[in-house]
């Protein structure tokens, strides 16, 4: 799966596994995460879950 950081400060984009962007959320991202889990009013598990969800990029082929 390709993935892009929806991050506009962030370059990530690879060719990885889910878990390695998880890995980059967490390492790179946590202080984000906690402001959208506190501007949504979900849990912080939810607003990775949406962060994933947005930063997957389908390439037509």
């Amino acid at each position: 799966m390709n993935f892009n950081c929806v991050f506009p400060s962030c370059n990530y984009k690879r060719n990885d596994i889910e878990e390695e962007l998880l890995k980059h959320l967490k390492e790179e991202h946590h202080n984000e995460m906690l402001d959208i889990s506190k501007k949504e009013n979900v849990p912080i598990k939810m607003a990775v879950i949406m962060t994933v969800s947005n930063s997957k990029v389908f390439i037509n082929s």
